[in-house]
């Protein structure tokens, strides 16, 4: 992959200049906010420095929606809000944050940044060199990625700072850079993943010159590291908001970058985003690799016909199986992360389906500890017309509830190292 050189935008210096709007907030409902968190900024308030809410909790908030992550932005610097507030801890190389810890909640505050005067990428053209230059709110601002995010809100004044416009767009429901959107992707190219998020979660439309430059640049998300990536996906796909999402990314083109060839699977894939969005809308807990499974079956199933069809009758079945799952997954290593945990996970779903479709080993089959994840994949295919809607049935009524423990067995001392040898190898049959 081609080494990139990426400069930092310069932001019009009359933009820059202007004064911000500030906009008092009368009916701010206080009981929005986290008593925990009011009291964190009271603490950086009295340790003589400032804090504001800013982001997406305002966006959320002024649209009628519920916030849930709570950013903070202050002038005091992570080893100053360290010292000023118990129980909170720096993080991150990049960009160097506090994580603040009240019970089961932790908040997460962050300095006032500025641009710095270049950004590299790495001879892997993966990953940015870290931002740590420390500014003052106006230059926060500006160097946030869409003018609907880069809103301050005032807890001790009940107003809501803007310095570019991010009010006006709210009202008329677009998605504007600040600043050449062309420049801020090459920037940081996972803006272009969150353009296509915000746009579906939200039901705004993309200002015109930032569709043109996702087009333009989409390529570019090829130097975004996997884990990243990976977590990207999560927030777009699993957050309530998969099926527009998908939409979105279709729209967009972008797609094709993370999923080459995911226009083949593309039915099974769009009512997978339709299942998740409803079992997120019950409450129920969603998983990032059953989601993948989905979305890589239809490649695993075209690689194993060729791979049956190249050694013919007499080839293992079970070792084709493995040996399709190891191409898929080194094809989407190159732009996701998968642990191998996770690579297990799918490989045991997909090889169950034989058994699923057939109706094998129906004992050994219902006591498989991912049984129901590969009946609910056996549903989906059976929803875009692979398997007979009756066998899915036939499972549904067998197979153990969501809550069913399973009972350990004792192994002896003798036997413990075959259960071990036995763990890492994978049902095929």
């Amino acid at each position: 992959m081609a080494n990139c050189q990426c400069t930092q935008t310069p932001i019009n210096d009359s933009l820059t200049a202007r004064k911000p709007k500030i906009v008092p907030l009368d009916d701010f409902d206080r009981e929005s906010v986290p008593s925990q968190l009011a009291e964190i900024h009271r603490r950086l308030r009295r340790g003589g420095h400032d804090a504001f809410l800013v982001g997406g909790c305002i966006r959320d908030y002024l649209l009628g929606l519920t916030p849930k992550d709570f950013d903070t932005a202050t002038d005091a610097r992570p080893e100053r809000v360290r010292k000023l507030l118990p129980h909170a801890f720096i993080i991150g190389r990049r960009f160097r944050l506090v994580h603040v810890r009240r019970g089961d909640a932790t908040y997460e505050i962050a300095t006032y940044r500025k641009e710095p005067p270049s950004i590299k990428v790495s001879k892997s053209a993966r990953r940015f060199s870290p931002e740590n230059t420390y500014g003052n709110q106006r230059e926060d601002a500006f160097r946030r990625d869409y003018t609907i995010n880069a809103l301050y809100l005032d807890l001790s004044r009940n107003q809501v700072i803007d310095y570019v416009g991010g009010l006006r767009d709210l009202r008329d429901r677009v998605i504007r850079s600040i600043g050449p959107p062309e420049e801020r992707f090459k920037e940081d190219p996972v803006r272009m993943l969150r353009a296509a998020r915000f746009a579906a979660k939200l039901g705004f439309s993309l200002e015109p010159s930032v569709t043109a430059a996702i087009h333009a640049n989409k390529k570019l998300l090829n130097h975004v590291s996997r884990p990243r990536m990976r977590d990207e996906l999560v927030k777009l796909f699993l957050t309530g908001y998969g099926a527009a999402s998908y939409r979105a990314m279709l729209k967009l083109d972008l797609l094709t970058t993370v999923f080459p060839q995911h226009e083949a699977a593309r039915p099974m894939i769009e009512q997978a985003m339709v299942e998740s969005d409803e079992r997120f809308a019950s409450g129920h807990k969603l998983s990032p690799t059953y989601l993948f499974a989905t979305m890589l079956w239809h490649f695993y199933s075209d690689r194993l016909l060729k791979l049956e069809a190249e050694h013919g009758e007499h080839a293992q079945v079970g070792e084709l199986r493995q040996q399709a799952c190891h191409d898929i997954f080194q094809m989407t290593r190159r732009y996701i992360s998968i642990n191998r945990e996770a690579e297990q996970f799918i490989l045991s779903i997909f090889a169950l389906q034989v058994r699923l479709e057939r109706k094998r080993n129906i004992r050994r089959t219902l006591d498989h500890p991912r049984i129901r994840a590969a009946v609910h994949l056996l549903a989906l295919r059976a929803q875009t017309g692979e398997v007979d809607p009756n066998v899915v049935t036939w499972w549904e009524k067998r197979q153990p509830p969501r809550d069913a423990k399973r009972p350990r067995k004792r192994i002896s001392k003798q036997n413990q190292r075959t259960s071990r040898n036995e763990k890492r190898r994978i049902d095929v049959g």
